[in-house]
């Protein structure tokens, strides 16, 4: 009987705790994308430099490598650690890379596995010389049927070819009584400008909402233009995707 109590015990027993009595957390929180940098600098990953985010709750030391070739080493530190790491050829093509981190705490290894996929848009990088526009077109002005005057224009010059002044066309909404100023005998609404402040708000709340949701998507999938340069010097604009995956 005391033996069934001892092993009743044993499997109700909580798990392991730390000395003020709460479960320890786990060393790494998460680890995502630096979107924050490599928007502010797309040049990084032209240069095969890949920055990673890692959010840690304690100290530990690191090393993150692929297929045994070290890519980057150090200490992590308690709260947001920014990881940079060089990957020759990271950008060249689209590819999914496995990279393996290390963490050494306290003498316990631990590891986590990211998977890194690239997604360079079709084509880039092919495309040879670009071709250059020639050709003309002839303006000609009539009147009674006549031909007064007329301008020959070559299509180079259309990239140059510069507009008048922009007139603008008034808001109807703001014409008539609705553009003048109110008379003393009359009232503004205040209904009116209630609703249209909580409409005001209540959009400038979504957008903020929106963006938030934008800039954590971003942490694991981000969608940007790298510059690069072609075979003749010409720098030219390479979509591409960085999607993140924790394994």
């Amino acid at each position: 009987m005391a033996s069934l109590l001892f092993t009743l015990l044993l499997l109700q027993a909580p798990a392991a705790r730390t000395g003020d009595g709460a479960l320890p957390l786990p060393l790494i929180r998460s680890i995502d994308l630096d979107a924050g940098a490599l928007l502010d600098n797309p040049a990084l990953l032209a240069a095969d430099v890949l920055l990673l985010r890692v959010e840690c709750s304690r100290g530990a030391y690191y090393k993150l490598s692929e297929r045994g070739e070290v890519l980057a080493a150090g200490m992590l530190l308690p709260g947001s650690n920014s990881v940079r790491c060089n990957r020759p050829g990271l950008c060249v093509q689209s590819q999914s890379l496995l990279l393996v981190l290390d963490l050494l705490e306290s003498g316990k290894p631990s590891r986590k596995n990211v998977r890194v996929m690239v997604a360079v848009a079709a084509g880039a990088g092919t495309d040879g010389p670009g071709k250059e526009l020639s050709g003309s077109f002839t303006l000609e002005m009539h009147h009674a049927g006549q031909a007064i005057g007329f301008r020959k224009k070559h299509v180079k010059e259309l990239l140059t070819l510069k507009t008048g002044p922009v007139v603008p066309v008034p808001d109807p909404a703001l014409s008539g009584s609705a553009g003048r100023s109110p008379s003393a005998g009359q009232s503004i609404s205040v209904l009116g400008v209630a609703m249209a402040l909580a409409k005001y708000l209540g959009r400038k709340k979504a957008e903020k909402r929106l963006k938030a949701h934008t800039a954590e998507l971003q942490k694991k999938k981000l969608a940007l233009s790298i510059p690069l340069l072609g075979a003749n010097g010409e720098k030219r604009e390479i979509p591409i995707v960085i999607e993140l995956k924790t394994e």
